[in-house]
């Protein structure tokens, strides 16, 4: 429950300090007096969003605190979720500099909004004249039948199985997208494929290829050369070969005499084996290289090929070209590994289907069996409110396969009639404010009763309604009180009547400027107050004498 608001430097409330009791607070003033600017307040601690504009004092910062008891709201999970320090009495602050830049904390603990907002929604649950327009969405009367059916169980199971339901749709069609995105480039790789296939390049053959065509475009000089200095070296008249055994010679008498010219001798000798064998590898060039036109225009045409298969493909050598073969069968046998890949996922899908449905018919069944008790709770509720004519009816429709949403297979519509002798219509066409607040009163009372919702405040719902039905919706609200904190801004004194605690709201002037101040009315000051409401100002001993007995 809230049990503290400090407010400092907002609008025009310069400092203040509300505490707040169990039971039914209510808050009174007069019209302007600042009530809603409390109410703006207490929303900036519930993380809506903040304006500079809201300071009373550009050259002060505007800080809203308020305290919490949350020590039986179990929520521990959140704070540990969000690594905040847990205590039994949470703290929320808001502050708001001249620039407009906020900060938000949690136990002293900067936060940022999402998260104050999140924690907010455990705390607080504020019902306004605006909220009540909420009864004619659908999302919020399906929210309102789960709440009351208690269908939290079901309805987290299902909501999982959607979520793994949609996870397998999204795969399957991003494996339809890859396939067709794969299917429209089929040709183009099954031609590319063949092409290169049918030309099979291998890793080395370029250098092996040009070498050979260099020697086959050069044949005559190279067998030509290699005759000739053949011939020079040994074979010839005069060759190298014979001079050089003449020289050996011509040593070999004084070389038995001398050392060096031994050892010039035996060089010689190995000088003339290696010409020898020059002379034999340059003949068997000679004799081996002949001019091979044939060859030559196969080796061309093998090169030329590989060149314009490089040049098309953007590459520099046959090993890129192999990679651009192997990437290019990879991407073809997708083709087929996609196929399998699709097939798996329809059936993967057609399971998951299978398991959200029998989870969204559970949840329809649970849904289904709560309606009547709702209905007729509603309506004993809508009688206490001084509504005896008035008639609610949900009625309920399931959803065909194509139209499953996140929330379930059902779809919930209020039918609303607020007087005898008429048809059941949709909210939106039947009820005036005064009789949706009514009914939102009613709603929020049996929600409250189903959830742990530590705070309520009812923001002026009682507008539109006066006399009998004020006092009937007094009573729903006391009771209602027993056993959660309300806060409840009214202008009814049937209403401010059966306070618990009571708040009144007012301007006061102090120089030069107003401010709003608040204060809680003892028990003489409640009589005067809630008698002011019923006649205004300098009320009679009569009037004194109702405001006491609408206090009981």
């Amino acid at each position: 429950m809230l049990l503290n608001l400090k407010i400092r430097n907002y609008a025009i409330i310069r400092q203040s300090e509300i505490r707040f009791e169990k039971g039914l607070n209510i808050i009174t003033g007069e019209t302007g007096a600042g009530k809603s600017i409390l109410m703006g307040a207490l929303g900036l601690i519930l993380g809506e969003r903040a304006d500079s504009k809201a300071l009373l004092q550009d050259a002060d910062k505007c800080v809203v605190e308020a305290i919490f008891d949350i020590n039986k709201y179990k929520l521990q999970s959140f704070f540990e979720s969000h690594e905040l320090d847990y205590e039994a009495q949470c703290i929320l602050r808001r502050e708001i500099n001249a620039a407009g830049k906020s900060r938000a904390f949690i136990n002293d603990t900067p936060v940022n909004l999402p998260v104050l907002k999140e924690l907010g929604i455990h705390l607080v649950d504020i019902v306004s004249q605006h909220q009540t327009l909420e009864l004619n969405e659908a999302d919020f009367q399906l929210e309102v039948l789960d709440a009351i059916a208690e269908t939290q169980l079901e309805l987290t199971q299902f909501k999982n199985q959607f979520k793994l339901f949609k996870a397998k749709e999204k795969e399957l069609l991003e494996l339809l997208e890859r396939e067709e995105r794969t299917r429209q480039d089929e040709d183009y790789l099954r031609f590319v494929l063949n092409e290169l296939n049918e030309l099979n390049p291998k890793i080395e053959e370029q250098e092996i290829l040009e070498e050979q065509l260099n020697t086959l475009s050069h044949a005559e000089t190279i067998q030509s050369a290699a005759a000739l200095v053949s011939g020079l070296l040994e074979g010839n008249e005069h060759a190298l070969t014979d001079l050089l055994r003449e020289a050996k010679g011509n040593l070999s008498a004084a070389a038995k005499h001398h050392q060096q010219l031994l050892a010039l001798q035996n060089r010689l000798e190995s000088n003339m084996l290696d010409i020898k064998d020059i002379a034999a590898e340059l003949n068997f060039i000679a004799e081996k290289t002949l001019a091979d036109p044939k060859a030559l225009a196969d080796v061309e045409y093998r090169l030329q090929q590989l060149y314009q298969l490089q040049k098309k493909h953007r590459v520099n050598n046959n090993a890129d070209l192999i990679i651009l073969q192997e990437k290019f069968s990879a991407q073809f046998q997708l083709l087929g590994s996609l196929e399998t890949a699709i097939v798996l996922a329809r059936e993967q899908l057609s399971v998951q289907k299978k398991l959200l449905l029998k989870s969204g018919h559970e949840l329809s069944l649970k849904r289904t069996k709560a309606i009547s008790g709702i209905e007729k709770k509603v309506n004993d509720l809508l009688l206490q409110v001084a509504m005896p004519n008035a008639q609610l009816k949900l009625v309920h429709q399931i959803y065909t396969e194509e139209k499953i949403t996140g929330n379930g297979l059902d779809e919930i519509t209020f039918m609303f009639s607020a007087n005898k002798g008429f048809a059941l219509q949709p909210m939106n066409k039947v009820a005036s404010g005064g009789e949706l607040s009514r009914l939102m009163l009613c709603i929020k009372s049996l929600i409250a009763d189903k959830v742990h919702l530590p705070t309520i405040v009812f923001d002026e719902i009682d507008t539109g309604i006066s006399g009998e039905a004020a006092q009937r919706v007094a009573l729903v609200m006391k009771q209602h009180a027993q056993n959660h904190q309300v806060l409840a801004i009214t202008h009814l004194p049937q209403i401010a009547g059966k306070a618990d605690v009571h708040f009144y709201v007012y301007k006061h002037d102090a120089g030069q400027q107003t401010s709003t101040q608040i204060k809680q009315l003892q028990p003489d000051e409640r009589v005067e107050e809630i008698a002011r409401m019923l006649s205004g100002e300098n009320p009679s001993a009569k009037v004194l004498a109702a405001a006491k007995e609408l206090m009981g």
